[in-house]
């Protein structure tokens, strides 16, 4: 085959190939887009959104530490504030100590602001508790994580959970004041708080202060009560049932259902006091016992008194009254046994404190000039004393056999002087009413067993006998008399012979008393005689029961108040004589 080259010309195509059809060549457009790039376009798409999403409408993530993580489930458990979902759970897990939860939280782009430093959280779910049940919706939307929107402007990521709901949340209106107490009773956080036995308020926590040995209780007093809170007014412990048996009698007091079960605290305004401006909030207060101590008026300085009893003090205690003229002045602190030496006795030492401010308006007339100076309200006393005033123990009460300490002027006792030690006025004592009554009565039934009554019953059956004979003597001089006396009736005048008539009947009804007297008195079974046997029989049962009585009473002075006690159990076989 002959070499073509391209000097040659072009070679001329075979006989096939001349018969085909020539190609059509056309140009492809430049601006015409492809099916393939619309997946592509719309993944950029749907990216871009969740960019902007995340960047622009997303708010911060911050993460939530908790003991238990209980109810919550991510994705599904919301985050509210003001019961407005602001949030929603991302995940749960464990803290690497294995002690605690850590809940990851997404907020809302608008609840940005509640990523700060005071903010707090807690899971809401049903509680019962001493202020009520709480968080019922939660059975059928399930738990979620409450919000209490804080008050600062430092953002955070990070928070501690509360274990349960705070008892004031940042905007409620009301007050909190302090309570300082000795002791905290039955209160318990949700406490209420009561006025006139309504319920405003309640007690949103308490404290120990180990410095001062003191507890801080708080309490919150929902608005618009919180204006009836003034300087004067008097918190006191109203908690369960008040019930006080003392030397006054038997004190039962009580608030509202929820405090008898839950403990509570009550407040309100003494009498006489005029109202005042609202107290400011964290105001702190004293929180008293009970009512009545609430309510007391001041009591100023107490001065201390000193007093020693030679007789038994069972049913004085602690906080028994000490009443002047049927006022109440003060209060017995402690009461122990003393020893006095020189005597080989043991007396009663009680310990008192008297409130000179509690006298009123005779505290003006009786210290005038002291000036609430405690050593001269002290010489006030102690001239009180050398003008007859004597402190003495009454029985308060019979039925429990409670005293009290009166002080009362007395014009029997001896002069005394009142000493004073160290602050402390030694008051001088009188026996009281009790030991009165006994020695009373132990000197009558001393006086009584002295009589002679055996003397007396002999003597009485032998003037009897005499009085027998005598009459058995002048019976036949009385009928010879009578006999004269009709004889002369027949000389008389008829007024006469009737008035002598009159004077025989009178007689005869005498002559028969006589006979009567006369067959009872010689008679060995004569009423008179028996009468009088009888009479001599019960004279010496009672000279015999009163022997006993006071050699029992001498034994068992109390039984004068409390009675005898039963008799013990006879043995098997005896009867009781």
């Amino acid at each position: 085959m002959a070499d073509i080259s391209e000097e040659d010309g072009p070679a001329t195509p075979p006989a096939a190939l001349q018969n085909l059809p020539r190609p059509k060549v056309e140009r492809p457009r430049r601006l015409g887009l492809s099916l393939v790039w619309l997946v592509p376009i719309v993944a950029l798409i749907v990216a871009g959104s969740l960019f902007v999403r995340t960047v622009i409408l997303v708010g911060p993530r911050i993460d939530i530490e908790f003991a238990t993580a209980d109810g919550i489930e991510p994705g599904k458990t919301d985050v509210r504030y003001k019961e407005v979902i602001v949030g929603k759970v991302q995940t749960v897990s464990l803290r690497g100590d294995r002690k605690r939860v850590i809940v990851t939280v997404r907020l809302d782009r608008s609840a940005a602001g509640l990523a700060v430093k005071d903010t707090q959280f807690w899971v809401v779910r049903p509680r019962v508790g001493a202020g009520g049940i709480s968080g019922l919706g939660t059975l059928l939307s399930g738990a979620y994580i409450g919000t209490d929107a804080g008050e600062s402007t430092e953002p955070r990521d990070s928070f501690v959970g509360l274990e349960g709901p705070p008892f004031v949340l940042r905007g409620e209106p009301g007050s909190v004041f302090v309570l300082r107490a000795d002791d905290l009773g039955s209160l318990e956080v949700g406490s209420p708080v009561l006025y006139r036995r309504i319920r405003v308020g309640r007690v949103v926590g308490y404290t120990l202060d180990p410095a001062i040995d003191e507890i801080a209780v708080r309490v919150f007093v929902e608005a618009p009560y919180h204006t009836l809170v003034t300087p004067q007014t008097r918190f006191w412990n109203a908690s369960g049932v008040d019930l006080q048996l003392s030397a006054s009698g038997l004190t039962l007091n009580a608030q509202s259902v929820a405090s008898v079960l839950a403990g509570g605290i009550a407040f309100e305004m003494p009498r006489g006091v005029p109202k005042a401006a609202p107290a400011r909030p964290e105001s702190r207060f004293v929180l008293f016992n009970d009512r009545r101590a609430a309510l007391a008026p001041e009591d100023g300085p107490p001065i201390p008194v000193r007093m020693i009893f030679d007789q038994t003090a069972r049913g004085l205690g602690e906080n028994a009254p000490i009443d002047f003229l049927g006022v109440e002045i003060g209060r017995v602190r402690t009461v122990s046994l003393d020893y006095d030496a020189k005597r080989q006795r043991f007396p009663v030492r009680v310990m008192a404190d008297i409130y000179p401010l509690r006298l009123g308006a005779v505290r003006g007339a009786l210290f005038k000039g002291t000036d609430g100076d405690p050593a001269a309200e002290l010489a006030v006393l102690k001239s009180m004393v050398e003008r007859g005033l004597r402190a003495q123990l009454r029985t308060g009460n019979l039925l429990t056999g409670q005293l009290y300490v009166a002080l009362d002027f007395t014009a029997k006792n001896t002069k005394a002087t009142a000493t004073i030690t160290d602050g402390t006025i030694d008051l001088p004592t009188a026996p009281g009413t009790l030991s009165e009554v006994q020695s009373q009565v132990a000197e009558i039934v001393q006086k009584m067993s002295k009589v002679p009554f055996e003397q007396i019953g002999n003597n009485l059956a032998s003037t009897l006998g005499q009085a027998n004979a005598a009459i058995a003597q002048l019976t036949p001089e009385a009928r010879k008399a009578l006999s004269e006396a009709s004889a002369a009736i027949a000389q008389l005048t008829p007024e006469a012979q009737k008035t002598l008539a009159e004077v025989e009947r009178t007689l005869n009804r005498a002559q028969a008393s006589l006979d009567s007297l006369d067959r009872n008195l010689t008679s060995p079974n004569a009423p008179l005689q028996r009468n009088v046997e009888e009479t001599m029989e019960e004279l010496h049962r009672a000279a015999q029961s009163l022997r006993i009585l006071s050699d029992y009473l001498q034994l068992h002075p109390e039984s004068l108040l409390r009675g005898k006690p039963g008799d013990a159990a006879l043995p098997t076989g005896r009867s009781k004589p």
